[in-house]
Protein backbone atom coordinates (compact mmCIF):
# COMPACT_ATOMS: atom_id res chain seq x y z
CA UNK A 1 0.00 0.00 0.00
CA UNK A 2 1.44 3.41 -0.99
CA UNK A 3 2.21 5.95 1.70
CA UNK A 4 0.84 9.48 1.61
CA UNK A 5 3.23 12.09 0.25
CA UNK A 6 3.61 15.07 2.60
CA UNK A 7 6.19 17.79 3.25
CA UNK A 8 7.21 15.96 6.41
CA UNK A 9 8.14 12.63 4.84
CA UNK A 10 9.12 13.77 1.33
CA UNK A 11 12.71 14.67 0.54
CA UNK A 12 14.82 15.36 -2.54
CA UNK A 13 17.90 13.14 -2.87
CA UNK A 14 20.77 13.55 -5.30
CA UNK A 15 22.08 10.51 -7.17
CA UNK A 16 25.09 10.30 -9.51
CA UNK A 17 25.37 12.94 -12.26
CA UNK A 18 23.19 15.23 -10.13
CA UNK A 19 19.95 13.34 -10.71
CA UNK A 20 17.43 14.52 -8.14
CA UNK A 21 14.72 12.11 -7.05
CA UNK A 22 11.55 12.83 -5.11
CA UNK A 23 11.33 10.31 -2.27
CA UNK A 24 9.19 9.31 0.73
CA UNK A 25 11.64 8.30 3.40
CA UNK A 26 14.13 6.14 1.50
CA UNK A 27 11.72 5.09 -1.25
CA UNK A 28 11.40 6.95 -4.53
CA UNK A 29 7.96 8.44 -5.21
CA UNK A 30 5.95 6.45 -7.77
CA UNK A 31 3.64 7.68 -10.51
CA UNK A 32 0.65 6.48 -8.50
CA UNK A 33 1.66 8.59 -5.50
CA UNK A 34 2.39 11.63 -7.71
CA UNK A 35 -1.10 11.40 -9.22
CA UNK A 36 -2.60 11.54 -5.73
CA UNK A 37 -1.25 15.05 -5.13
CA UNK A 38 -3.91 17.77 -5.29
CA UNK A 39 -3.83 19.56 -8.64
CA UNK A 40 -3.83 23.30 -7.82
CA UNK A 41 -2.69 26.49 -9.57
CA UNK A 42 0.72 27.67 -8.42
CA UNK A 43 0.37 30.99 -10.28
CA UNK A 44 -1.83 33.56 -8.54
CA UNK A 45 -4.65 35.06 -10.57
CA UNK A 46 -4.21 38.65 -9.39
CA UNK A 47 -0.48 39.33 -9.81
CA UNK A 48 0.67 36.10 -11.56
CA UNK A 49 3.21 35.54 -8.78
CA UNK A 50 3.83 32.12 -7.24
CA UNK A 51 1.31 30.92 -4.67
CA UNK A 52 3.83 28.69 -2.94
CA UNK A 53 7.35 27.27 -3.04
CA UNK A 54 8.21 25.16 -6.10
CA UNK A 55 10.16 21.97 -5.42
CA UNK A 56 10.85 21.18 -9.07
CA UNK A 57 9.58 19.92 -12.42
CA UNK A 58 8.38 16.39 -13.18
CA UNK A 59 8.62 15.16 -16.77
CA UNK A 60 5.43 13.14 -16.51
CA UNK A 61 2.02 13.98 -17.94
CA UNK A 62 -0.66 12.46 -15.69
CA UNK A 63 -3.50 13.83 -17.81
CA UNK A 64 -2.12 12.47 -21.11
CA UNK A 65 -1.19 15.98 -22.23
CA UNK A 66 2.31 15.32 -23.58
CA UNK A 67 1.27 16.58 -27.03
CA UNK A 68 -0.51 19.65 -25.66
CA UNK A 69 0.85 23.20 -25.90
CA UNK A 70 4.17 23.79 -24.15
CA UNK A 71 3.76 23.38 -20.41
CA UNK A 72 5.38 22.19 -17.20
CA UNK A 73 4.23 19.87 -14.42
CA UNK A 74 5.45 21.22 -11.11
CA UNK A 75 5.56 19.86 -7.57
CA UNK A 76 5.12 22.68 -5.08
CA UNK A 77 4.42 23.37 -1.44
CA UNK A 78 1.68 25.46 0.16
CA UNK A 79 0.83 25.63 3.87
CA UNK A 80 2.95 22.58 4.58
CA UNK A 81 1.29 20.43 1.91
CA UNK A 82 2.63 19.19 -1.42
CA UNK A 83 0.61 19.83 -4.57
CA UNK A 84 1.10 19.54 -8.31
CA UNK A 85 0.34 22.09 -10.99
CA UNK A 86 0.24 22.38 -14.77
CA UNK A 87 1.72 25.67 -15.98
CA UNK A 88 1.59 26.81 -19.61
CA UNK A 89 4.19 28.82 -21.50
CA UNK A 90 3.28 32.57 -21.51
CA UNK A 91 2.09 32.84 -25.12
CA UNK A 92 -0.46 30.02 -24.58
CA UNK A 93 -1.13 30.62 -20.88
CA UNK A 94 -4.77 31.76 -21.20
CA UNK A 95 -4.26 33.42 -17.80
CA UNK A 96 -7.65 34.45 -16.42
CA UNK A 97 -7.72 37.98 -15.05
CA UNK A 98 -10.58 40.36 -14.22
CA UNK A 99 -8.89 43.31 -15.93
CA UNK A 100 -8.43 41.32 -19.15
CA UNK A 101 -12.14 41.45 -19.91
CA UNK A 102 -12.45 45.08 -18.82
CA UNK A 103 -9.49 46.00 -21.03
CA UNK A 104 -11.22 44.53 -24.09
CA UNK A 105 -14.49 46.22 -23.12
CA UNK A 106 -12.61 49.54 -23.03
CA UNK A 107 -11.20 48.89 -26.51
CA UNK A 108 -14.71 48.18 -27.79
CA UNK A 109 -16.05 51.34 -26.13
CA UNK A 110 -13.27 53.21 -27.97
CA UNK A 111 -14.62 51.86 -31.26
CA UNK A 112 -12.81 48.57 -31.82
CA UNK A 113 -14.88 46.17 -33.93
CA UNK A 114 -14.34 42.75 -35.50
CA UNK A 115 -13.59 44.38 -38.84
CA UNK A 116 -10.78 46.44 -37.29
CA UNK A 117 -9.35 43.94 -34.78
CA UNK A 118 -5.99 43.69 -36.60
CA UNK A 119 -2.73 44.13 -34.74
CA UNK A 120 -2.69 47.91 -34.97
CA UNK A 121 -0.91 50.27 -32.61
CA UNK A 122 -2.47 49.96 -29.19
CA UNK A 123 -4.33 46.76 -30.09
CA UNK A 124 -3.57 43.37 -28.49
CA UNK A 125 -2.21 40.56 -30.64
CA UNK A 126 -4.38 37.56 -31.61
CA UNK A 127 -7.55 39.08 -30.16
CA UNK A 128 -10.63 36.85 -29.99
CA UNK A 129 -14.01 38.03 -28.69
CA UNK A 130 -16.65 35.32 -28.37
CA UNK A 131 -20.32 35.78 -27.55
CA UNK A 132 -22.02 33.79 -24.82
CA UNK A 133 -23.96 30.70 -25.89
CA UNK A 134 -26.69 31.69 -23.43
CA UNK A 135 -28.79 34.82 -23.38
CA UNK A 136 -27.72 35.97 -19.90
CA UNK A 137 -24.19 34.61 -19.64
CA UNK A 138 -21.09 36.68 -20.47
CA UNK A 139 -18.86 36.07 -23.45
CA UNK A 140 -15.09 36.05 -23.24
CA UNK A 141 -12.02 37.57 -24.81
CA UNK A 142 -8.55 36.12 -25.30
CA UNK A 143 -5.47 37.95 -26.54
CA UNK A 144 -1.69 38.36 -26.27
CA UNK A 145 -0.37 41.27 -24.21
CA UNK A 146 3.40 41.74 -23.85
CA UNK A 147 3.99 38.12 -24.77
CA UNK A 148 1.42 36.64 -22.37
CA UNK A 149 -1.96 35.22 -23.36
CA UNK A 150 -4.79 36.57 -21.18
CA UNK A 151 -8.44 35.59 -20.95
CA UNK A 152 -11.39 37.38 -19.34
CA UNK A 153 -15.16 37.71 -19.31
CA UNK A 154 -16.81 40.27 -21.59
CA UNK A 155 -20.42 41.38 -21.14
CA UNK A 156 -22.85 40.69 -23.96
CA UNK A 157 -23.53 44.29 -24.88
CA UNK A 158 -19.81 44.68 -25.59
CA UNK A 159 -19.57 41.48 -27.65
CA UNK A 160 -22.58 42.66 -29.69
CA UNK A 161 -20.90 46.03 -30.29
CA UNK A 162 -17.66 44.31 -31.30
CA UNK A 163 -19.43 42.24 -33.93
CA UNK A 164 -21.52 45.13 -35.27
CA UNK A 165 -20.01 48.36 -36.54
CA UNK A 166 -23.39 50.00 -35.87
CA UNK A 167 -24.21 48.84 -32.33
CA UNK A 168 -27.63 49.46 -30.83
CA UNK A 169 -25.98 50.89 -27.75
CA UNK A 170 -24.10 54.18 -28.05
CA UNK A 171 -20.42 54.35 -27.22
CA UNK A 172 -21.29 56.71 -24.37
CA UNK A 173 -23.49 54.05 -22.80
CA UNK A 174 -20.74 51.46 -23.17
CA UNK A 175 -18.30 53.79 -21.40
CA UNK A 176 -20.83 54.34 -18.64
CA UNK A 177 -21.24 50.61 -18.06
CA UNK A 178 -17.50 50.00 -18.18
CA UNK A 179 -16.58 52.79 -15.76
CA UNK A 180 -19.32 51.77 -13.36
CA UNK A 181 -17.20 48.65 -12.77
CA UNK A 182 -13.65 49.74 -13.64
CA UNK A 183 -13.67 53.23 -12.14
CA UNK A 184 -14.50 56.72 -13.46
CA UNK A 185 -11.09 57.29 -15.02
CA UNK A 186 -10.64 53.87 -16.62
CA UNK A 187 -9.18 53.72 -20.12
CA UNK A 188 -7.87 50.87 -22.22
CA UNK A 189 -4.34 52.06 -21.45
CA UNK A 190 -4.82 52.16 -17.68
CA UNK A 191 -6.43 48.72 -17.69
CA UNK A 192 -3.69 47.24 -19.86
CA UNK A 193 -1.08 48.40 -17.37
CA UNK A 194 -2.81 46.34 -14.67
CA UNK A 195 -2.37 43.08 -16.56
CA UNK A 196 0.46 41.11 -14.86
CA UNK A 197 2.41 40.17 -17.98
CA UNK A 198 5.79 40.64 -16.29
CA UNK A 199 4.61 38.68 -13.25
CA UNK A 200 3.59 35.69 -15.35
CA UNK A 201 6.78 35.73 -17.40
CA UNK A 202 8.88 35.90 -14.23
CA UNK A 203 6.98 33.01 -12.62
CA UNK A 204 7.28 30.88 -15.78
CA UNK A 205 11.01 31.51 -15.97
CA UNK A 206 11.51 30.57 -12.33
CA UNK A 207 9.54 27.34 -12.73
CA UNK A 208 11.28 26.40 -15.96
CA UNK A 209 14.66 26.86 -14.27
CA UNK A 210 13.67 24.79 -11.22
CA UNK A 211 15.36 21.37 -10.88
CA UNK A 212 13.90 18.33 -12.64
CA UNK A 213 12.69 15.74 -10.16
CA UNK A 214 12.68 12.04 -11.08
CA UNK A 215 9.98 9.65 -9.91
CA UNK A 216 9.78 5.89 -10.20
CA UNK A 217 7.82 4.28 -13.01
Amino acid sequence: MSRQLTTQNATITTASIQVQALTIGKKQVTLAVFRQLEDANIINTLDAGLAGEPWGRVNYHPDKCADDKEHLHVVWEKDGELRRATVYEPSVASHRHLKAGLYVEALIAEGLTYAHRGNQAGRPDRLQVVRSRTEDGPGFAQFIHRGVQFRGSVRNEFTFAFNDSRPDRSREELWHRLRHVAGPDATSGSLAEQLPALGYTTSWRRLKESPQLFIAV
